[in-house]
């Protein structure tokens, strides 16, 4: 069956964190390297239900800041956590993906802070057909909700589309409910796009503009 639409993750595939991130989370933490590593533990715990829309990252942030007796203001916090890019490559190429006729939409778990940086600073909504952030939807990968929402809201059979992510256990979950997926496994810059093109060749999606635009 033809590819109609392609469901891109986010981190690690689509985009990646900016060169001063670690920097930005030691001046939040202070401290020796476990306790930065603490830290963002600790930063990850109130972040996790949000992902299924559950809670106020942006006060639960801030709590964390002042038990932590953080030095930042919650807008160094902030901006921290948006401390993200786009992988100019691979947003290149789903371009041209794009252009050839099939839908591109981005599958990733996030929580409504990050979600609307990505929308708007980022402008992923011109970038992609349409954004499936699971603080939107209730549910996060790899709950099969999550993909069932996404295949109810689309209208396509499952093997008409192809996932890509670059979790090993969201990668079964899309393949349970039938959805063609594929493990992204790369490190940012060149060898990123030569994964993304590896991939998008191995299902038949028509790549020959961007090969000669190259």
């Amino acid at each position: 069956m033809p590819i109609e639409a392609i469901l891109f993750d986010a981190d690690g595939v689509i985009q990646r964190p900016t060169a001063d991130r670690q920097f930005r989370w030691i001046a939040l933490a202070g401290g020796s390297a476990d306790d930065v590593h603490r830290f963002k533990h600790a930063v990850f715990a109130v972040e996790r239900p949000c992902h299924d829309g559950v809670g106020d990252f942006v006060t639960s942030f801030r709590n964390v800041l002042a038990e932590w007796n953080c030095k930042g203001s919650l807008d160094d916090a902030l901006r921290m956590w948006t401390s993200i890019e786009a992988d100019a490559p691979v947003m290149d190429l789903i371009a041209v993906v794009r252009a050839s006729g099939v839908n591109c939409h981005l599958t990733t778990n996030q929580e409504p802070y990050r979600a609307r940086y990505m929308t708007e600073t980022l402008n992923y909504r011109s970038h992609f057909d349409r954004l499936f952030f699971s603080c939107h939807l209730g549910c996060s990968k790899p709950d099969r909700r999550y993909f069932t929402s996404v295949l109810a809201d689309l209208g396509h059979a499952p093997d008409n589309l192809l996932f890509i992510d670059d979790v090993e256990e969201n990668v079964a979950a899309a393949r349970s409910e039938g959805i063609r997926a594929e493990l992204f496994e790369a490190e940012p810059g060149v060898q990123s796009v030569n994964e993304m093109r590896r991939i998008l060749n191995r299902h038949g999606v028509t790549l020959d503009s961007y090969s000669r635009s190259r």
